[in-house]
């Protein structure tokens, strides 16, 4: 059975849908009903926005810089920023993390306040509810909620002021399946514009700069279609004097929905629990799996080498010096094959503040067979901490060899560095062989096939 934390994880997560807008509000509404509603706003002016989206595996980076415009007497501007998501049993998730706003470089404060999420539900991928697991929280125990980050800020008559707003955005996700077998929806991502239309005329001067950072841009499914054009690496849209509408809303659909198959073998290292999946994603097939007994010193025997093994996801390997530069830890594959490519989680928290609070490894040296070298050089993003998900994983290519292998090394070579301390360690390492071809496997449980 998979394991129960990360069973729980997806079905939680699977109803925190992304839904990000302009700082602004809905029309109409009033605090007594429970539905926030903006103050001032309908005297000043959005003169410009700069909104940039760094896209990462399993969170957006936003970053939006505004020029706003005083047209009449001195006001406190109240105004706030949707967070939706979903409230199940005495669990509240949320997609906004790490929210905060400036005016001409201050901090300001923002409390948090109920609002109605009935005007943003289109916003819902309508897949969200076809997964058949969410049959175990009926309606009434999985209601939408919506939150405003709401900020009061005073502008004198005529003033102009520049607003930053900084958050972390986790995608919506869906999975559902039976046991270990899964199919899990695509990754989303949405920006409402059109809360832009509660200030006063149109957005001046606008431009929306998308990123993918460690997710392929060539995947990407953009919504509205048509205005963002190819700049180097990203994606952009530029605009002037537009009032948004809800037809100027943007979704980003990572286009990454996959299947997985369990295949049910005999471990052959029995202090590890064994994960070997089938994959489907994007028609293309793998196989994941950990078919090695890991050998290393450790920083103790609470987080020996075994762990990078284990299905337990807050489980890893320290290495045994601080940061740990050298350490090397040694696969010895157990069912000796042709492997091409190798996965790390290249730290250690289920959380993200746990996360960067120790080292994380930057480059990392790569020895097949002990002879076939190559350095792969990670990115520093917080990675999933569920090691049945392939998405957890940073992926190098392994170097070019002959033949089945038999034995992998990794040796660290480099490290980011920790805000807290310098403990570096590997959460988990699986292995993945790409298929020229669909494996012919079937669910154990339903005879459900790859697509």
């Amino acid at each position: 059975m998979r394991d129960s934390r990360f069973f729980l994880a997806v079905l939680l997560l699977a109803w925190g849908t992304p839904v990000h807008a302009n700082w602004g509000s809905t029309a109409g509404g009033s605090v007594a009903t429970g539905s926030f509603r903006a103050f001032g706003t309908d005297q000043v002016e959005m003169q410009r926005e700069d909104l940039r989206i760094r896209l990462f595996r399993d969170r957006a980076k936003v970053e939006i810089d505004y020029v706003f415009h005083n047209t009449g007497a001195a006001v406190d501007v109240r105004a706030g920023f949707p967070s939706l998501g979903v409230q199940l049993e005495d669990v509240k998730h949320r997609e906004i993390e790490n929210y905060t706003i400036t005016t001409d470089d201050q901090p300001v404060s923002f409390n948090t306040e109920s609002g109605d999420p009935a005007p943003f539900k289109h916003l819902y991928d309508a897949k969200f509810r076809e997964m058949g697991e969410l049959d175990d929280y009926p309606p009434e125990k999985r209601p939408e909620l919506l939150e405003w980050f709401v900020s009061s800020v005073h502008f004198e008559a005529g003033q102009s002021k520049r607003v930053h707003i900084n958050y972390d955005s986790l995608y919506a996700y869906c999975g559902g399946g039976y046991s270990d077998d899964s199919d899990d929806c695509d990754d989303r991502f949405a920006y409402v514009l059109s809360t832009a239309a509660a200030w006063k005329g149109p957005i001046g001067v606008g431009t929306i700069t998308i990123e993918p950072v460690t997710v392929p841009a060539s995947r990407l499914i953009l919504s509205p279609a048509g205005r963002f054009l190819r700049k180097g690496s990203g994606l952009v849209w530029s605009f002037r004097n537009l009032k948004p509408s809800r037809a100027d809303d943007i979704v980003v659909n990572l286009n990454n929905h996959f299947s997985t198959i369990a295949a049910y073998e005999e471990n052959s290292n029995p202090d590890t629990q064994n994960l070997s999946f089938y994959i489907a994603e994007g028609g293309k097939y793998f196989y994941l799996h950990s078919h090695f007994v890991p050998h290393g010193e450790a920083a103790s025997p609470e987080f020996s080498a075994s762990q990078v093994a284990s299905s337990i996801p807050d489980t890893a390997w320290h290495t045994p010096h601080t940061p740990g530069i050298g350490d090397a830890l040694s696969l010895e594959i157990t069912k000796p094959d042709h492997i091409d490519q190798i996965g790390i989680i290249p730290g250690c928290g289920s959380k993200d503040q746990d996360w960067f609070n120790s080292a994380r490894i930057k480059a990392i040296e790569i020895t097949v067979n002990s002879r076939y070298t190559r350095r792969g050089i990670l990115p520093d993003e917080f990675t999933f901490p569920w090691p049945e998900s392939h998405k957890a994983y940073e992926w190098i290519d392994l170097p070019p060899y002959p033949g089945k292998a038999e034995n992998i090394r990794l040796v660290v070579r480099s490290v980011y560095p920790g805000s807290a301390d310098q403990v570096t360690c590997i959460g988990k390492v699986v292995l993945r062989q790409w298929l020229k071809k669909r494996p012919a496997v079937k669910s154990g449980i339903d005879g459900h096939e790859l697509p």
